[in-house]
């Protein structure tokens, strides 16, 4: 009787690794690639002014002001479908020259932090749109605070220095603060002056200029009556009158340096 040991080598020997692998399962197909999230386009904190937001991770330390400059990394999504309107990479821009609901919530950052901001169409470019962005679309953004500066603080006139104790028959107060003996401005002329304009009540100084050249034809009324009351060299201090509401409005500083003739049409 012949052995069947050679059979069983031969069959032994035939199942080599390669046929072990030809046989086994075939390893998963590589994955597709991972479709990409959908942008999450809701918010869980809501502000009384109507901005809502969410906190992706906190920052520390101050928060923005309204006078501030912030650079940030942003991206800014329409509410209804995720479309991505626009995006920035440390940007730069003051606080107040953007839309309000996005001014609101640079307020409530901290540096480092990264929130969502969701902003109603009232709070951000409203019945008219822009660009992109259709008529009262609401939009989401997400921002990363970088880091933002403070301009330094505005002066501030003192308390005795805010008022007038002179009135015109117009309503105009003023008060003569260093009087001169020089020319004063007619109608054809333009007044080269330095001016403060400052909060009636606050003292704080809103607007300051220099060397600011005013042909009386361009004036205000009011303040033509003002620089008609001046002489170069002259300073003095105008309390603008109430509105109508009964506030007062801005008051203003003005010193007359000098006094030429107008520009005319040809010059």
């Amino acid at each position: 009787m012949k052995s069947s040991k050679p059979k069983r080598a031969i069959t032994a020997a035939a199942i080599t690794p390669a046929l072990l692998l030809a046989f086994a399962p075939a390893p998963a197909a590589a994955q597709a690639a991972a479709k990409p999230q959908p942008p999450i386009l809701s918010c869980n904190v809501k502000t009384p002014e109507g901005l809502s937001y969410t906190v992706i991770k906190p920052g520390k330390g101050e928060r923005p002001n309204a006078e501030s400059k912030v650079t940030v990394n942003y991206k800014g999504m329409l509410t209804a479908d995720g479309t991505e309107f626009d995006t920035g990479q440390a940007a730069q821009f003051p606080v107040g020259g953007v839309i309000p609901g996005f001014a609101q919530g640079l307020q409530i950052m901290q540096t480092g932090g990264s929130y969502r901001l969701c902003i109603p169409a009232p709070l951000g470019y409203g019945a008219a749109g822009t660009g992109p962005i259709p008529a009262n679309a609401d939009l989401v953004f997400e921002v990363d605070l970088l880091s933002f500066t403070n301009p330094p603080p505005k002066p501030v006139i003192p308390v005795a220095e805010r008022t007038c104790s002179q009135t015109t028959a117009s309503g105009l107060g003023f008060e003569i603060v260093k009087a001169a003996a020089g020319r004063k401005p007619a109608d054809g002329d333009m007044a080269l002056v330095d001016f403060n304009i400052f909060d009636a009540n606050t003292g704080t100084v809103e607007q300051k200029r220099e060397w600011e050249k005013i042909p009386l034809s361009q004036a205000s009324p009011i303040f033509i009556e003002s620089l008609k009351m001046m002489t170069t060299g002259s300073t003095y201090r105008f309390c603008m009158p109430k509105t109508a509401d009964g506030s007062p409005e801005s008051n203003i500083i003005v010193t007359l340096i000098d006094v030429r003739p107008a520009p005319t049409a040809e010059n």
